[in-house]
């Protein structure tokens, strides 16, 4: 049934879910950081790592550099519509291929920063749906023997379908993150009064841009919720009509919305490389500003031209070109 009603334009799939969540955790890592690390103390998100397994030709890009108390760690974070056989070994796999690239990278550092180790890692399983039976807090990959000391990947499971949106809402206030909320479409009480609520905390924990990228990371879900109806309208008349028109998950089935959707998912996708690129030559992230100016850089120009920009000008001149109003 799933599978007919994605066919048939009604249901986002899996990696409609999986990019859409990859993309908010992005453009917010901020709140991504106070709601997913388990640590005390404040969190500060310091960037996105993409680094690539050369020997699997694995893209690493979930992993969100964060510093806290007790040092600087990495949190990697995976989304699963339910607990399938192959979860815990993706949680390994990924787990185990992160921590070989970063010490490789810092294998390769060591020349200039010698005392210095690779951060550890921090894995969390999001699940948006699965059985009504408790989860334990903890999820194991096992590659010891039974009879011998533990060995493999554990990884913190947070099966939010199974919260109710009081739990949710008070997370979010306690962690001052409202990235908690975009899960309240798939907690085992909401209905659309108490979404409705959860869209008016949402507004007053979150700046207008947060706001609008969180609604459409909620409609997306809320759309996977089989069990009350009209969920995602509670959603999108919370928010305002950007919702639906620039985000490109939202397709109505027809063919012209679903084309356009294709050609804003492929910028997107180019707007993330070429983001990276920039943050290589310059050694540090993109403000929020710099990152706006490289949107409507890429989107006037196209992915060629500005890809010679980033490797033809010197770090010097880039920070200039990504200026407000600069002059390309």
């Amino acid at each position: 049934m799933e599978a007919a009603e994605r066919r048939a334009g009604r249901a986002p799939a899996g990696d409609d879910i999986d990019l859409i969540l990859r993309h908010v955790s992005r453009k917010l890592p901020h709140a991504v950081a106070r709601a997913l690390v388990d640590c005390e103390g404040p969190v500060e998100p310091l960037e996105w790592v993409d680094t690539q397994v050369t020997s699997r030709q694995r893209r690493l890009d979930r992993a969100l550099l964060v510093k806290a108390a007790e040092g600087k760690r990495l949190l990697h974070v995976e989304w699963a519509r339910a607990m399938t056989r192959d979860v815990s070994w993706r949680m390994f796999e990924y787990n185990t291929l992160t921590a070989l690239a970063l010490g490789s990278e810092t294998r390769a550092r060591r020349g200039t920063k010698p005392e210095e180790g690779p951060p550890r890692i921090e894995s969390v399983l999001v699940l948006l749906s699965g059985r009504d039976e408790p989860w334990p807090e903890e999820g194991v990959y096992r590659t010891s023997p039974e009879d011998r000391p533990f060995s493999g990947v554990s990884f913190r499971v947070e099966p939010v379908y199974q919260r109710t949106v009081a739990e949710l809402v008070r997370r979010a206030t306690e962690q001052g993150s409202p990235f908690w909320l975009i899960f309240a479409p798939l907690t085992k009480d909401v209905d659309a009064d108490k979404l409705a609520h959860v869209m008016e905390n949402l507004r007053a924990q979150s700046s207008p841009e947060e706001f609008e990228e969180l609604c459409a990371a909620m409609a997306v879900l809320a759309e996977t919720n089989r069990r009350v109806k009209g969920l995602k309208d509670v959603v999108v008349s919370a928010g305002s009509g950007r919702l639906v028109v620039q985000n490109w998950i939202f397709r109505e089935g027809r063919k012209e919305g679903r084309k356009e959707g294709r050609k804003q998912g492929r910028l997107e996708g180019r707007l993330e490389t070429l983001a990276h690129q920039f943050e290589r030559r310059l050694g540090r992230p993109l403000t929020m500003s710099e990152r706006q100016t490289l949107e409507t850089r890429l989107a006037k120009l196209g992915a060629g031209r500005v890809g010679d920009v980033v490797l033809d000008r010197s770090p010097e001149e880039l920070v200039r070109w990504l200026a407000p109003r600069a002059e390309g």
